[in-house]
């Protein structure tokens, strides 16, 4: 375990075929029940930080709502911005490109801290100071990974990191290599489709060459016939 980054632990639900969760699927009682397995795992395993990127965010959680921009702003610098220094509890997006639209310093009572690049607008990050929403930079133009990670670690005090989507996010930090464990909850529920999104989905153009070898550390039938399957990720004895 490197000490300069938080343990990360990825959390997601899946289909038979290894799609990830989707709108698609119906919302019989039956999935609703499936649906609910995912909070009750998430609270189970008992981890106060947790990260999702953009779309996830805004799908599931802030509705889409769009970017504020203060008016009258002065211009700020591209320092890092702490606040809810009291918090224990953190929900973490990757906005590269500040297009969440933020109302208040928390979510689901966990503090915000939004992952940013230094060429979004004065503006945006004028108001997330005035709501107390913490942010932090990562790149000039594009988030690196690593560097987030470590900020969280070094600003924030989190040892320990739930990913939580999407594919895209999953599939940019299996890449590079900053996944611990992932915790698979396997549904009884076939896909069958196409354009459904996968655990993992990692731009060709950025792959890294080989597959990602896992080590099975347990399987545990749960409630509604789930699955819940542990690996270690990179580790194979």
């Amino acid at each position: 375990m490197n000490k300069d980054l938080p343990y990360v632990i990825c959390l997601m639900m899946t289909s038979v075929d290894g799609k990830i969760l989707g709108e698609k699927w119906g919302n019989s009682p039956k999935m609703e029940l499936l649906r609910g397995t995912f909070e009750k795992i998430h609270e189970e395993i008992g981890i106060g930080a947790w990260i999702v990127g953009r779309t996830t965010m805004e799908k599931d959680f802030t509705g889409f709502a769009k970017p504020v921009l203060k008016k009258g702003h002065h211009q700020v610098d591209r320092n890092d911005f702490v606040a809810g220094q009291q918090s224990t509890t953190f929900a973490i997006a990757i906005d590269g490109k500040a297009k969440l639209g933020w109302e208040k310093q928390t979510m689901q009572g966990d503090h915000v801290i939004t992952i940013l690049t230094e060429g979004v607008k004065d503006a945006y990050l004028a108001h997330l100071q005035d709501i107390g929403v913490s942010y932090i930079f990562a790149g000039k133009d594009e988030i690196n990974l690593k560097t987030a990670l470590k900020k969280l670690r070094k600003l924030f005090g989190i040892e320990k990191l739930m990913l939580e989507g999407g594919a895209h996010i999953n599939g940019s930090f299996l890449n590079e290599g900053l996944i611990d464990e992932l915790h698979q909850l396997l549904l009884p529920v076939a896909d069958g489709t196409i354009k459904t999104s996968t655990l993992f989905e990692i731009d060709p153009k950025t792959k890294k060459d080989g597959a990602t070898l896992l080590k099975l550390e347990k399987v545990k039938q749960i409630e509604n016939e789930v699955l819940w399957i542990t690996y270690k990720v990179g580790k194979t004895n």
